[in-house]
């Protein structure tokens, strides 16, 4: 019925103008992002599918929160299928008449009842929206104009629509049986007849100014989202979420990190023009959760927000400017750290990724955060002073702690069995060292940290129980350098790196264990960028598929581990998806019950010692390792479980500060509780090297 509005050839005249705004404005966008480093994921067709189908169009993080979830979804797919009525209005009628032509109108007539379903789920989600934001307030949310803006274009766009195919049916077209809710409500109203074309006209062209108006409106608005998630969602890491950005530290004239956005990538700038705002990664930040300044919300905002500040001066149309005049260019000589974020809150970051995995667009903040510690550290100098001391021992010493080298096994006395190092196994020929099942790589946490070495002979004791031949580097082994790399030293992570790869490569080993997740992600992740690739599992993983290939057996005689509640470390279960493995370990204990807390898996709260943190003190709100515990004791557990030092040490730390001792509750390794359970024959005492 479009040819009975009046004027309609400048209902597409007025939305090709709007389309043209559009187009300037992302244009003076896109002249931000010239300017960036065009580093950044690159587009592999069938990940990137899969992805968009199950982030984008699914939306699967966001049924995280199931209210917002139904809600956004709502509106989403609404708004996507009632695009195919505003196409229809802006070209005449044509998508209409396309789909009308099979099936003699019935596809058609399916659009439009499908169209009507949405019309109604969209008020819904529009007006559940608003409640949220005015009446619930949810702490996440930022309440905002332009918020409010968009809420009102989406509503007043369907709401048009909707009534301008009231006006349209009640002229009685074939397909108004169709229109099922217009058809309702007309029916219902008497709408008479002489009032039916007048009205179609009016919210006819109120709909296609509304639309247009929301086209011109969008990209300086926070709901660009609209157009640059799915985008940014294919464009995400393909390999493991952990690994962080390449830093070239021989590339010539090189800045390193982050200071402006010039010294982001377009990946990253995608990321901020992505931010939806929901402030899902605000809520499962454990440092804000404590009270600390850091914001990951307002990072990426702020990011945007000097993009967007880049471009002032910028034209809307480039190529009009006075004779003679330079073609100006985006201004990014404002400084992140001071305007996007206060530098303390950079140092605030436990880099656990709890920010990252809560976001429904795969916003990468944990990249940005270590890429400016790289530039206050490499640049500007400006390393925090609890930090200077355990840089300078990796570098000097190999070690965060400071300690020699020759201490490296001091954790190795008093065993009642052997443990044989590499280069005395590879000393006996190659025969020797091929014959090895695994590499054990202590770490600097089991090798100096007293309450860690129970550990690392808690494991090598299951490790003999279940006969594996295994062998350590010793004094061989260096810190993996991911305390350096977290807090921003790329140089001291690439020197300790470099030289630990050129150490494995001598024995080549088959499989690589570590009780640290720290390490783990080192070894198996980062260490790739030198073109190392070694086969590393976590020693949870490690001792439950022991047990379950019956070499571990546990002993059910007077033996009963009672309530254990486990604690899954961020480096292992987030990052790298570790999670039913210390379980099934806790499983084989006899009389164990495992008690979950309430943010487990993918959804822990962070012990406090990630990213650098385990050496400064927390000086703003509650400790974090303090908020971990009080949800662990909340369980009413006897024994705290972990797979990880660090948050062996937090959680220790943590019970001992609570009511002057934890109310009796110990933090244990997963190794130790095992190696508790076996029977006292289990040892095996074989003959190998022994370590004095």
């Amino acid at each position: 019925m479009t040819e009975a509005v009046p004027l309609y050839p400048l209902a597409p005249l007025l939305f090709l103008a709007a389309a043209s705004i559009f187009v300037l404005r992302m244009a003076r966008h896109l002249r931000v992002f010239a300017v960036a480093r065009p580093g950044g994921p690159r587009l592999t067709v069938g990940p990137a599918v899969r992805a968009v189908v199950r982030f984008g169009l699914l939306q699967v993080r966001l049924f995280a929160d199931p209210g917002a979830g139904i809600l956004h979804a709502l509106i989403f797919w609404g708004f996507l299928v009632l695009t195919i009525g505003t196409i229809d209005r802006v070209t005449a009628g044509a998508v209409g008449a396309l789909l009308s032509a099979p099936l003699d109108g019935a596809l058609w007539r399916v659009v439009l009842a499908l169209q009507a379903l949405m019309t109604l789920a969209v008020l819904i989600g529009v007006g559940w929206a608003l409640v949220r934001r005015l009446v619930i307030r949810p702490d996440r949310l930022t309440l905002s104009r332009d918020g409010l803006v968009i809420l009102g274009l989406i509503g007043g766009v369907v709401l048009t629509e909707l009534i301008a195919e009231i006006f349209r049916v009640a002229q009685g077209p074939e397909d108004a049986g169709a229109s099922w809710l217009a058809a309702a409500v007309a029916g219902g109203s008497a709408l008479p007849p002489e009032a039916a074309g007048p009205g179609y006209a009016i919210f006819f062209w109120a709909n296609i100014v509304l639309v247009s108006a929301f086209l011109a409106y969008l990209p300086g608005s926070k709901h660009l989202h609209i157009v640059t998630a799915l985008p940014n969602i294919a464009l995400r890491k393909e390999g493991p979420s952990v690994a962080l950005p390449a830093l070239d530290l021989e590339a010539e004239g090189a800045r390193f990190g982050v200071r402006t956005v010039a010294d982001l990538s377009r990946k990253d700038l995608l990321d901020a023009f992505t931010c939806t705002e929901c402030g899902r990664c605000l809520s499962a930040c454990p440092a804000a959760a404590t009270g600390k300044p850091l914001d990951p919300k307002a990072l990426v905002m702020g990011i945007r927000d000097l993009a967007v500040e880049a471009e002032a001066g910028l034209p809307l149309v480039p190529w009009i400017r006075p004779a003679g005049a330079e073609r100006p260019e985006p201004r990014t000589e404002t400084p992140i750290v001071g305007h996007a974020i206060p530098e303390s809150a950079v140092w605030d970051c436990v880099t656990c990724g709890a920010c990252v995995q809560a976001c429904p667009v795969l916003i990468e903040h944990v990249d940005k955060i270590v890429g400016l510690r790289r530039d206050l550290v490499l640049e500007q100098g400006r390393t925090p002073a609890a930090l200077t001391a355990p840089m300078t021992a990796m570098e000097r010493h190999g070690n965060p702690w400071g300690r020699p080298a020759s201490e490296r096994m001091a954790w190795a006395r008093g065993l009642s069995f052997p443990v044989p190092l590499a280069a005395e196994v590879a000393a006996e020929g190659p025969e020797a060292i091929d014959a090895l099942e695994v590499l054990y790589w202590v770490g600097c946490a089991a090798s100096f940290d007293e309450r860690n070495r129970k550990v690392a002979r808690a494991f090598v004791t299951c490790l003999d129980a279940a006969g594996v031949r295994f062998a350590v580097l010793g004094q061989e082994e260096t810190c993996t350098g991911d305390p350096a790399r977290r807090m921003g030293n790329e140089y001291v992570w690439r020197i300790l790196a470099e030289g630990n790869v050129a150490t494995l490569d001598r024995y080549r080993p088959k499989t690589i264990v570590t009780a640290c997740p720290h390490c783990f992600t080192s070894l198996g992740t980062d260490y790739r960028a030198l073109g190392a690739r070694y086969t590393v599992v976590h020693h949870s993983a490690y001792l439950a598929r022991l047990v379950e290939e019956g070499r571990l057996r546990t002993s059910g005689e007077g033996s009963d581990a009672g309530s254990i509640a486990y604690h899954d470390a961020c480096y292992l279960a987030r990052w790298n998806g570790v999670i039913a493995e210390p379980r099934a370990v806790i499983g084989a204990l006899p009389g164990a019950e495992l008690r979950e807390m309430e943010r487990s898996g993918t959804g822990s709260f962070c012990c406090g010692a990630g990213g650098g943190r385990m050496w400064m003190e927390e000086t703003t709100g509650t400790r974090i390792n303090a908020e971990r515990t009080r949800q662990a004791l909340e369980t009413g557990a006897g024994t705290v479980a972990t797979a990880c030092p660090f948050c062996l040490v937090m959680l220790r730390d943590g019970l001992a500060a609570v009511d002057g001792g934890g109310r009796g509750v110990e933090a244990r390794d997963v190794a130790e509780l095992l190696a508790g359970a076996l029977p006292p024959s289990a040892a095996t005492g074989r003959s190998l090297p022994v370590i004095q």
